[in-house]
């Protein structure tokens, strides 16, 4: 076999449809040595559709597609670029081959995610990128090609020593869509830099994809301009994809035979946004729902919204829910946003203009409201808290352990998943075996609400058509199973850590009332 000029391929957690529903991602994040792999391989992420002789896959993640578009625009033949199952690269990899391109989300399991939720154990996404790297690193000894990393997860391998290690010759950490011919074309002639840093400057240099994406996941806008000091997005600038544009690639994802389609955004309510004050633009968000319902989805949903939008217009959750008809069929759409701290002082310190409309004194009740009106139109929240600040005092933490209090009074239907502060310079990292009382009471609060709306989840996730009814029950189990585990490793780490006291004689310390109320907020007029 003579190989194929340009490999592309991403880690085996990524190599998955999450059987429809992305939530199933934060498995990945898990410890490996806790599920089997049998559990995770065909259970939660069976693999994306491939064919066995070629070793090709038929949907990819969005960013693959994305340099398999900008490498055949750029002059290499369509035949030369493949995009290949990480299980079965010895199908496409051969003398011939000059390049292996991977995409990576959380390779060496550093993000705040799988930090919180495997410490000190090795995560299957860490796991299957070891997995994949052993392999590749057997192939390039026998046929001599080079390998670039890029992705979400580039920077954790943007260290000489990491690089070696994992066989990888240049880390591309930012947005490649511009430079992706010049640097392959740079590697096969063994002229590339082992680190780059890049970021598009005109939308129309992010090229069309042409293939099927993972989970029928689109890219609809990239960067939000809310200007967070902990998030790496607030270093891209805002761009809007067209309609048009949208509607060509969703089209080919439902020609492909999913049935639905999936936005990825960092911030989907700032869609066609150019106003400073960050209001929604009603009009534009629910045409671009319309048009690419209308092209026979049966919903269209999307990765990433914020409170403050939610909260800024009532309506416009109303209206696009309307368009899915989750009114009528009462189906429960899931989305991430961030809360990340409550706390007034904190959230001037670090949020940017993420309260924006509104004034960051206002940001606990924007959640709490933007949090009504979400479950008021079938949407089921999965919102993030930052714990471990290097700067914040117990009397900060008591604003979000309010909010959690107040989360259990309004029935709030949606997961709360708290995670350790992580600091990119690796330096001032939040670990478990530092968390204060305040802080482990409000990691135990933010459990105590998602054990409690765990029934909520299920008959979303167990609706999936592609569980029979004994994987139902199985799913069922696992579910229950899983969360019970966490709240029994939180109560042994409560012991650890506070003199063999229980989780009720810590939390009692913070009961309802230390912290001062945020201010009322006046929903918009728009």
């Amino acid at each position: 076999m003579a190989g194929k000029r340009v490999v592309l391929t991403a880690d085996r957690s990524l190599m998955t449809n999450y059987r429809g529903n992305f939530l199933y991602g934060f498995i990945a994040c898990g410890p490996y040595e806790v599920l089997p792999e049998w559990v995770f391989d065909k259970v939660f992420c069976p693999s994306v559709e491939t064919d066995p002789i070629t070793g090709e896959v038929k949907v990819a993640q969005v960013g693959l597609r994305r340099i398999e578009s900008s490498l055949i625009q750029g002059g290499y033949k369509r035949e030369d670029v493949f995009m290949a199952h990480p299980e079965m690269l010895q199908k496409s990899i051969g003398p011939d081959t000059k390049v292996v391109g991977i995409n990576v989300m959380d390779p060496l399991g550093m993000a705040p995610v799988t930090t919180t939720m495997s410490p000190e154990k090795l995560s299957y996404v860490a796991m299957k990128f070891k997995k994949m790297c052993a392999s590749i690193i057997q192939l390039k000894k026998k046929y001599d090609f080079k390998v670039v990393v890029g992705g979400n997860g580039a920077w954790e391998l943007a260290k000489s020593d990491r690089m070696k290690i994992h066989g990888i010759d240049t880390v591309v950490v930012g947005e490649a869509d511009e430079l992706a011919v010049d640097l392959f074309q740079d590697l096969e002639k063994n002229d590339a830099p082992e680190l780059m840093h890049c970021f598009v400057r005109n939308l129309e240099n992010i090229p069309i994809i042409e293939g099927p994406t993972i989970n029928s996941l689109i890219e609809a806008m990239r960067g939000c301009g809310r200007g967070c000091d902990f998030c790496d997005v607030n270093k891209r600038s805002k761009k809007d994809l067209p309609l048009e544009r949208l509607q060509h690639e969703a089209k080919i994802n439902l020609d492909y035979g999913f049935d639905s389609v999936w936005l990825h955004s960092d911030e989907m309510l700032l869609y066609g946004c150019d106003n400073r004050d960050f209001v929604p633009n009603r009009d534009a968000i629910v045409d671009l729902w319309k048009g690419l319902k209308g092209l026979g989805a049966n919903f269209i949903g999307t990765t990433h919204m914020t409170f403050s939008a939610v909260a800024a217009d009532p309506l416009l959750m109303q209206q696009i829910s309307q368009v899915n008809q989750q009114d009528k069929t009462g189906r429960w759409l899931a989305t991430n946003l961030g809360i990340e701290t409550v706390a007034p002082d904190m959230v001037k310190k670090h949020l940017g203009v993420k309260t924006k409309p509104f004034a960051p004194e206002e940001w606990g009740s924007v959640v709490r409201e933007g949090a009504k009106i979400l479950n008021e139109n079938h949407w089921f929240p999965a919102a993030t808290i930052i714990i471990g600040w290097p700067d914040e005092t117990p009397d900060d933490i008591q604003y979000t352990i309010d909010m959690m209090s107040d989360f259990r009074e309004m029935d709030f239907r949606g997961l709360v998943a708290p995670l350790l502060y992580q600091d990119f310079s690796e330096k001032n990292s939040m670990h478990f075996g530092n968390l204060n009382e305040a802080q482990f009471t409000l990691f135990w609060k933010c459990w105590e609400n998602n054990l409690r709306v765990i029934n909520d989840i299920i008959p979303i996730i167990l609706r999936n058509k592609t569980y029979g009814p004994p994987m139902k029950v199985f799913m069922y189990g696992i579910l229950k199973a899983g969360t019970w585990a966490i709240m029994r490793y939180l109560r042994g780490l409560c012991k650890d850590l506070f003199n063999g006291r229980t989780p009720d004689e810590i939390i009692d310390k913070y009961a309802r009332s230390r912290s001062v109320s945020a201010p009322k907020i006046q929903t918009k007029k728009l």
